[in-house]
């Protein structure tokens, strides 16, 4: 009976010290491993809920950004325009990044997914200081007519300038070719192009406003100086009526960046905009500027005449004429001018070339 009783007591004790070893061997497991940190629950479709977000519960600047591809390096700053400022810096929350690493992405971004955009007026080498943060944030049945897309615009303390369906944001981002209101980003594939006004309607005085104000073209460049186009149309030309003695061009981005795409087919892209300054002089003294004439091609404007959506006007924006002008079409329309261009020939694209080549047999 004792040597039973004994046994009974060792067996508990032995039982007893097992499990404070296994509890001890678990609070030390469990402080040996750090506890998941939980991303905050997704803010309501509101200004200031979305920036309380991610500028204090979950900061974007924590966050990474778009993974860079051959055309640009998202880890950096980069060349920005209007109205984001010369410079930006984009952060990319993990549903978004997530997603877009998935095999199976439609390329449709998912509810929950937010894109931030920091504003600066600076270069990319210097951007000075924050201006302004914008936001991209994708809420489930907010706007299906805009994939869903809620807008944001702060100032970089989180006070809230705009929100909701911002008809500018939208207006831009839905540029034809962009991926799901994307500019910058096409999920690693080209991208269009950033242009950063809206363009303007086909109306004569919403062109003009446009390059005489919202996108100045005297900042734009000029056509590129080639083994075909060997003049340097960075400055005056000569010229003839009607556009006077004396020329200067101007080409806004769309334009230039669809001429150095590998697969350019010789027509320029709905957006493009020729600006072309005319002067009564010589081009070593062309006086005070007589007229401005554009071409500005609208999609689906004209398309027995590749679209091209005809302006005069007077220096200061009076519009002389504007539309389907007959003399302008059938000035420009000459055999062998490219795209309804007069003084530049438009390159093709480097399979038509090769095609072409092959053909002749050289």
């Amino acid at each position: 009976m004792h040597k039973s009783h004994s046994t009974h007591i060792i067996a508990l004790t032995v039982l007893g010290l097992g499990l404070l070893i296994a509890a001890f061997a678990m609070l030390i497991w469990n402080h040996s491993i750090p506890a998941v940190a939980q991303e905050p629950e997704l803010p309501e479709a509101n200004g200031q809920a979305v920036a309380d977000y991610i500028l204090n519960e979950n900061p974007y600047q924590d966050w990474g950004s778009w993974t860079p591809d051959r055309w640009t390096d998202f880890g950096a700053y980069v060349q920005g325009a209007e109205p984001h400022g010369s410079t930006i810096r984009i952060f990319v929350n993990d549903i978004a990044q997530e997603a877009v690493a998935a095999e199976d992405f439609d390329g449709i971004l998912p509810p929950g997914s937010l894109i931030v955009k920091e504003n600066y007026m600076g270069t990319p080498e210097e951007p000075g200081d924050l201006a302004a943060i914008t936001a991209m944030y994708k809420v489930e049945g907010f706007a299906p007519e805009g994939n869903d897309w809620f807008w944001l615009a702060t100032a970089p303390d989180g006070t809230v300038n705009a929100e909701g369906a911002v008809e500018m944001c939208s207006a831009c981002h839905a540029q034809e070719g962009n991926a799901d209101y994307l500019l910058r980003y096409a999920f690693g594939e080209e991208p269009v192009t950033f242009f950063g006004d809206p363009l303007p309607e086909a109306d004569g005085q919403a062109i003009m406003d446009y390059v005489l104000q919202t996108n100045d073209y005297t900042t734009w460049a000029s056509w590129p100086t080639d083994d075909v186009n060997t003049e340097d149309f960075s400055g005056f030309l000569q010229s003839g009526e009607p556009h006077g003695m004396t020329v200067r061009i101007f080409v806004n981005d769309r334009a230039l960046a669809a001429i150095e795409r590998d697969d350019f087919n010789g027509i320029l892209p709905p957006g493009s905009i020729v600006v072309k300054e005319n002067y009564m002089g010589t081009v070593e003294e062309p006086g005070e500027l007589a007229a401005i004439t554009i071409m500005y091609k609208v999609d689906g404007f004209n398309p027995e005449a590749n679209d091209w959506f005809w302006v005069k006007a007077a220096p200061k924006g009076a519009v002389d004429a504007a539309g389907a002008v007959e003399g302008c079409i059938a000035c420009h329309a000459q055999e062998g001018n490219s795209d309804y261009l007069l003084r530049y020939d438009l390159p093709h694209s480097a399979l038509d070339e090769m095609e072409a080549t092959e053909a002749s047999g050289d």
